[in-house]
């Protein structure tokens, strides 16, 4: 069964990569986990204890009318949905639902609510801090089916091939065409023949195809390869960086997660190597 832990804030975007996330798993047992993040804090001259029962009972409400909406739409017998309302930070809060249960992923609806794209919305917070494989949905994204998948990866540094089984399971279970996509920018080690043959055998039986693309940097050649291919999916396995690397303009994965034009799946690497840029790209049309 897949465990689904999906962020909500009653905001379209939030209630749009719900209807995503059912369409993504619709072929999969899972359990969808609705969690609500409040402010803990209330402004001064207000009760806190009060107002805090007062905003935690409006927002239990709101997201059982939620799940009551999704499970009246739902044909799926095999879903299965519930909802928690925990005060708290959003980060704070997601950390703590981690430590409390096991996920596969947590998904979020995209929206620009901040002032840059390195630092400044939920997306690029999460994706910087959890320990958790994460997907970032576009609000404005049509919901269709997944048909095209591109992993595109510095196959020089990748060894933990288990960070791509999910990709694996995607590929199979969606019937998609898998093309691996490399992006080649200056100063880049050459990519040897029998890594890139690995990789293409890990995800054997499917043969997927080679493209290579070059550009100035990882994210310029990722959107140039989006703007002339079509695509269902990003997956990327960011690096994590401490917070002077991130200010820096380096981290390529909190760029795309700040305003993407597909869904983007951020997979979690205990022990990220000095580049680890792998995306999967899907664009097809759900």
């Amino acid at each position: 069964m897949k465990k689904i832990l999906l962020l909500t804030d009653f905001s379209e975007a939030s209630r749009h990569a719900l209807y995503f996330a059912r369409s993504f798993f619709s072929e999969s047992i899972a359990d969808f986990h609705l969690l609500c993040a409040y402010p803990n804090k209330p402004d001064k001259g207000y009760n806190t204890s009060q107002l805090t029962q007062t905003i935690q009972t409006a927002f239990a409400d709101q997201l059982q009318a939620v799940i009551a909406d999704v499970r009246q739409q739902s044909v799926k017998d095999w879903h299965s949905f519930r909802a928690s309302v925990l005060p708290g930070t959003l980060l704070d809060v997601v950390r703590s639902a981690l430590r409390s249960e096991s996920y596969d992923v947590v998904i979020l609806g995209a929206k620009k609510d901040g002032t840059n794209e390195l630092v400044g919305n939920s997306a690029t917070l999460l994706v910087r801090h959890l320990t958790a494989n994460m997907m970032i949905v576009p609000a404005d994204l049509p919901i269709r089916s997944v048909h095209r998948i591109v992993l595109a990866t510095d196959f020089s540094s990748l060894t933990n091939w288990e960070l791509l089984q999910p990709v694996k399971d995607i590929v199979a279970l969606k019937g998609a065409i898998l093309t691996l996509l490399t992006i080649d920018v200056p100063g880049k080690k050459m990519i040897h023949v029998d890594q890139q043959q690995r990789i293409r055998q890990f995800f054997g039986p499917v043969k997927p195809a080679i493209a290579r693309l070059q550009a100035p940097s990882v994210k310029e050649g990722i959107d140039a390869y989006l703007n002339g291919h079509m695509a269902d999916l990003l997956v990327t396995i960011p690096k994590h960086k401490d917070r002077t690397d991130a200010l820096s303009g380096k981290s390529t994965t909190r760029k795309l997660v700040y305003s993407p034009d597909v869904p983007v799946l951020t997979l979690y690497n205990p022990a990220s190597s000095p580049f680890t840029t792998s995306l999967l790209c899907t664009k097809s049309y759900y």
